[in-house]
């Protein structure tokens, strides 16, 4: 487990527009951090910055108290989780499953035997075992995203990171997902970074919330102290009366119901 920093990091685009300003935020060692905001508030940069897909303009990030700025993706001991399942298809699921360890080179290269017995437990920890010589479009989107979770965690990453995974399943699978993910955090310990706009989402899955906004850091804390003591407008609006208009719908739909 490693902790992770973000100290005064800024990103602005050639055209001058700044999608993350000076962002201070410490990520505790096993801590499962949610960045939550509206769409353009900045958190998907915010997390490829620090997947390394994207450069820093000022500040500096460091994983396990290394700086990271300079350092490619495949350098930096992380494990990604996008929007897309990115599955290749042609390939069975226990291939693109170990398709990064099987291209690495060199040293780094694990034996064939190691790298199956890493399928084995990750298809075992993900419920996958079954489904090992299938392909792709063989597996619901749920499975699918279990492949793709899988793949990220076959590497055993220092960070695991992800970008709005669930928004491509309907209601019923993506509260599965939800448990699903949350379930494995807590067995493997990892430090995670979630990225997302539900704000349903952030609450059931972080140990605290990380709130932005047009680019800058609104609130950083645990989900219900967030919800009990918002710092600001912004926070009212977007977090605490959309959860209380839930509430109040669903009172009134039981309500109704007796």
């Amino acid at each position: 487990m490693v902790n992770v920093s973000f100290r005064k990091v800024t990103k602005r685009y050639e055209n001058g527009f700044t999608a993350v300003n000076e962002l201070n935020l410490e990520i505790n060692e096993g801590e499962f951090l949610v960045l939550l905001g509206p769409s353009g508030c900045g958190k998907s940069t915010t997390l490829r910055m620090l997947a390394g897909l994207e450069d820093v303009t000022e500040g500096d990030i460091s994983i396990g108290g290394a700086r990271v700025n300079d350092l490619p993706p495949g350098a930096r001991g992380i494990g990604m989780v996008f929007q897309s399942y990115a599955l290749y298809p042609h390939m069975s699921i226990s291939d693109n499953l170990s398709f990064g360890l099987r291209m690495q080179k060199g040293e780094e290269r694990m034996s064939d035997e190691e790298i199956n017995k890493l399928i084995i437990e990750t298809s075992s920890m993900l419920g996958l075992s079954s489904e090992l010589d299938k392909k792709p479009k063989q597996l619901s989107g749920g499975q699918r995203q279990r492949v793709a979770l899988g793949r990220a965690l076959i590497k055993r990453p220092k960070v695991l990171l992800m970008d709005e995974p669930l928004s491509n399943l309907d209601a019923e699978l993506r509260q599965q997902m939800r448990v699903e993910i949350r379930r494995l955090h807590d067995e493997l310990g990892m430090t995670t970074v979630y990225v997302t706009h539900d704000q349903i989402e952030a609450m059931t899955l972080a140990d605290r919330i990380a709130v932005l906004n047009e680019g800058e850091l609104q609130q950083h804390a645990p989900p219900m102290d967030v919800y009990r003591n918002p710092s600001n407008p912004f926070i009212e609006g977007f977090l605490c009366d959309h959860l209380n208009d839930i509430v109040e719908t669903a009172n009134s739909l039981f309500g109704e119901e007796e």
